[in-house]
């Protein structure tokens, strides 16, 4: 049987985010290919520099001891959320738009906020620099303006959902050889 290969999942090369219908099935690497090539992803061009990071929050347990020997004798667990966290530098005024809500004005020359409650779901796709696909198909969108390095970017913290459907996982990660043509 053949060593199977070490990721370390390492940094960000790549990241995208889309419309949380753009997958309808259980994903592939071929169809992710797919989901890549067209135009339904907008790619992130500008992440401020050590602001990205996936992080699984620890799981919350509990344990329940047996009363006559004070040995636990079952445990039940909740698994953490995950995040995406990165910030943008640069962006326009529709980024701002899909990640915080509002109205774009004047065909991209401003944007005005949304008055009252806002929820943005979105598909989040990235690639880290060894190559590595991890792909989250609903994740809660929280924007805000936030002052870095004296610009105001856009911190984003997109946190992992159940999806609608349940043929699709919450969580996909897939090597680069896999997401390719057939």
């Amino acid at each position: 049987m053949a060593e199977a290969k070490k990721i370390t999942a390492v940094n960000i090369k790549k990241l995208w985010y889309g419309e949380i219908s753009a997958i309808t099935a259980d994903l592939t690497g071929q169809a992710l290919h797919t989901l890549l090539q067209g135009e339904t992803l907008k790619e992130v061009k500008n992440i401020h520099q050590d602001t990205w990071t996936l992080e699984e929050a620890e799981a919350s347990r509990t344990n329940y001891k047996n009363q006559l020997t004070g040995q636990t004798y079952r445990s039940d667990k909740e698994m953490g959320d995950v995040t995406v966290n990165f910030t943008i530098g640069e962006y326009d005024y529709p980024t701002k738009k899909d990640l915080m809500g509002g109205d774009v004005i004047n065909t991209d020359k401003g944007w005005k906020r949304a008055r009252g409650k806002v929820n943005i779901e979105k598909l989040i796709v990235s690639l880290t620099d060894d190559d590595q696909y991890c792909v989250i198909p609903r994740a809660d969108i929280g924007a805000r303006e936030a002052t870095t390095d004296k610009a105001i970017g856009l911190p984003v913290s997109a946190v992992e959902l159940e999806p609608k459907d349940p043929a699709i996982a919450p969580e996909y990660w897939f090597d680069a050889e896999e997401v390719k043509e057939a």
